[in-house]
């Protein structure tokens, strides 16, 4: 098959992004996602991509809480 143009993933890696952004910032408590890898981005037949797999989500920080601290999670090899 051939590699998608770059205008598609784009709108990929901006769908990813937004869909995070709702996470941290959109939702009543926030929550940290902890495992955004290729194969938890689902995409639908127009390219728009949804998170999956929250398995490994926690609550964020909130009100006068600025940090979460926890052990690593996620998979190997992914920043």
């Amino acid at each position: 098959s051939l590699p998608l143009p770059w205008s598609i993933r784009m709108k990929i890696a901006l769908g990813a992004a937004k869909g995070l952004a709702f996470l941290h910032e959109e939702t009543e408590r926030p929550v940290i996602y902890r495992d955004f890898k290729t194969s938890n981005i689902l995409l639908d037949a127009d390219y728009n991509a949804k998170l999956s797999d929250f398995g490994l989500a926690k609550d964020g920080p909130e009100g006068d809480k600025t940090h979460v601290s926890t052990r690593v999670m996620g998979t190997y090899g992914y920043a």
